[in-house]
């Protein structure tokens, strides 16, 4: 009798304990109740399109009319006069997913008493890992959340590259929280490639497709002997195989294979892969996908476009372009057949140039490709720039990834495109809604609307058309982010005097900072118009990782006075740079002025420039 109420006083004590440890442990963090007030739904602002947002819970419970009150206990954000965007999907990112190597041999080791084999070793896996998940390999570090977030993106699509048959990507969502948070789907797209990392076969385009082919009917047979093992037909039992497994499920369309493709040679064989095995494809990179616009919108076959045009190839007709478009068709009336004259003319542009540089310390004499080779190579160029808007044309289904690359770098070639001619609408949707569709999460993300997930941000300008576009407010999942909002810096025009009589800025220049902390030098390379005004770029290197960074940079010269200003972003924090000097012919000296957030008030620096020889070509 004793035992037994032992016993039950100590699993009453037990379940005390249990209970007690329930209720003490952590709960979550929540997002806090928002109410975003009077703020411009979408990229203009129109007063029809003027709301308030209610945030509860992570998601958009209320759209509400402009200047609708806040509820007790609601925390407000005023978001007069900001635009109110969708958060950006980012559809195809490596970041943060380590592709590993597939093991290659999956069977028992080869005897090397027994005679020479006339088949091909079983299961042989060399770049076939359909099974491996990025969510296995995934790690995340705070500032590439916050790169994200400050860009407008709300969710990326983390995917693993570089095999036959690579594994399945995952979404995630770019607040800082724990993984386990952050995974919005875990399972999305198959990735496959024209490569395989390793030794021995296959290593070349014939032997990647054979490897495909046999791996896939592999899947097949597979299929066939569980199916027979099922209705207890002769037989031995079927290995446990996840690799036949996901195999399968690519077989009967359950999931969409996303692969790898730049050129349009690539998608074909790919195209010939799927008719053959019934396959559902799509491509990432996608740069001459407008070669096959025709089979991707017959096939449905949507494009994640990774927009890695290379460097951008220099317009030799740039400047007959801005002439005609200046003084119309009368101003190019009486010039020369294009090209006729381009050797003749530069040939003493140079010479005068040469003359003029009697003091030059050094002149190298570089070849100059031809006129019509320079053309081909820019047309070349644009063609891949302008895929999106052949894509659009043709009706096929497209977003954007940044693959390796910095969001911001994406967007901002998303607003060349739009520059190029891709409708803003068109672009935003690609960045938005259409991306969401394409993951399969459309009914979450992708629009700002009642039960939608409260992903958004808010912009100071349109982020498609203006460069000066910045977040103030990120909501992932309801979590906010704010940014300190950047002073706009107003173009200087130079209304003081014209520049001295043979003074100019245009050229490249080695600026060093004597006294500088950190960064001892920059470069220039700027150019000058007839009234001073001057443009160009600063070059520096960042101080924590040694890569070059580069910010545009604008001011005036007057007189012999330069006045010139620049941000510079390094990461996560950004520095305002101002410069103040005397121009004597090649050089260039005086003070500037550095704010950023790390300094309590602006410190001054002397600084001096050297113009860097001229090439004369």
């Amino acid at each position: 009798m004793f035992q037994i109420l032992f016993r039950r006083s100590t699993i009453a004590m037990s379940l005390l304990a249990l209970f007690a440890t329930t209720g003490l442990a952590q709960r979550a963090p929540q997002p806090e109740p928002t109410l975003i007030q009077d703020v411009f739904l979408g990229r203009e602002r129109d007063e029809t399109k003027k709301f308030s947002l209610m945030l509860r819970d992570g998601a958009i419970v209320e759209i509400l009319e402009a200047g609708t009150p806040a509820p007790p206990g609601v925390r407000v954000i005023d978001g007069r006069d900001l635009l109110c965007l969708p958060a950006f999907v980012d559809a195809y990112s490596n970041i943060g997913c380590e592709t590993p190597e597939p093991t290659k041999d999956q069977d028992q080791p080869v005897s090397v008493t027994s005679d020479v084999r006339i088949d091909m070793r079983l299961a042989n896996r060399k770049g076939v890992q359909p099974s491996f998940r990025a969510l296995e390999a995934a790690a995340f570090k705070a500032e590439d959340g916050e790169a994200w977030r400050k860009s407008g993106f709300g969710a990326a699509l983390i995917a693993p590259e570089g095999e036959l048959l690579s594994g399945s990507s995952t979404l995630v969502s770019t607040r800082a929280a724990a993984l386990r948070d952050l995974v919005v789907h875990s399972d999305v797209f198959a990735h496959g490639a024209f490569s395989a990392n390793g030794k021995g076969y296959p290593s070349t385009l014939m032997g990647y497709m054979a490897q495909l082919r046999q791996f896939f009917n592999d899947a097949k047979r597979q299929d066939e002997l569980e199916r027979r093992y099922a209705q207890g037909r002769p037989g031995l039992r079927p290995p446990h195989d996840d690799e036949l497994e996901e195999g399968q499920a690519l077989l009967v369309r359950k999931k969409l294979l996303v692969c790898e493709a730049d050129g349009y040679r690539d998608m074909e064989r790919w195209f010939k892969l799927a008719d053959e095995f019934g396959l559902r494809v799509g491509f990432s990179g996608g740069r001459e996908a407008w070669r096959v616009a025709e089979q991707l919108a017959e096939r449905d076959a949507p494009v994640v476009l990774t927009l890695d045009w290379g460097k951008e190839v220099e317009d030799p007709l740039a400047e007959d372009k801005k002439k005609k478009k200046k003084g119309g068709e009368d101003a190019t009336e009486d010039a020369e057949p294009e090209g006729e004259a381009d050797s003749t003319e530069e040939a003493g542009q140079d010479a005068d140039k040469a003359d003029k540089k009697d003091d030059a310390d050094e002149v190298v004499w570089e070849y100059k490709e031809p006129l019509g080779v320079r053309v081909e190579k820019r047309r070349l160029w644009e063609e891949g720039r302008d895929c999106a808007l052949r894509l659009s044309e043709a009706g096929v289904r497209f977003a954007f990834g940044s693959k390796a690359r910095k969001p911001e770098k994406l967007l901002a070639d998303v607003r060349k495109l739009v520059e190029a001619g891709l409708a803003p609408d068109a672009a935003l949707d690609a960045l938005t809604v259409e991306a969401a569709r394409l993951i399969g999460v459309d009914n979450r993300l992708g629009l700002v609307s009642k039960g939608y997930n409260a992903t958004l941000c808010l912009w100071t300008e349109d982020p498609l058309t203006e460069e000066k576009a910045q977040v103030l407010w990120a909501f992932v999942d309801g979590f906010s982010t704010e940014y300190e909002r950047k002073k706009e810096k107003k173009k200087k025009k130079n209304a003081g005097a014209k520049p001295t009589e043979g003074l100019d800025m245009s050229g490249t220049w080695a600026v060093e900072f004597p006294d500088g902390e950190g960064i001892k030098s920059a470069k220039l390379v700027l150019e000058m118009d007839e009234d001073g005004n001057i443009t160009g770029s600063i070059f520096m290197t960042n101080p924590r990782d040694d890569t070059e960074v580069e910010s545009s940079i604008e001011g005036a010269l007057s007189g012999e006075d330069v006045v010139m200003e620049a941000s510079v972003s390094f990461g996560e924090f950004s520095i305002d740079l101002g410069f103040e000097g005397t121009l004597e012919k090649d050089r260039l000296e005086g003070d500037t002025t550095l704010s950023a957030p790390f300094l309590s008030e602006p410190r001054s620096d002397a600084f001096h420039a050297t113009r860097q020889p001229e090439r004369l070509r």
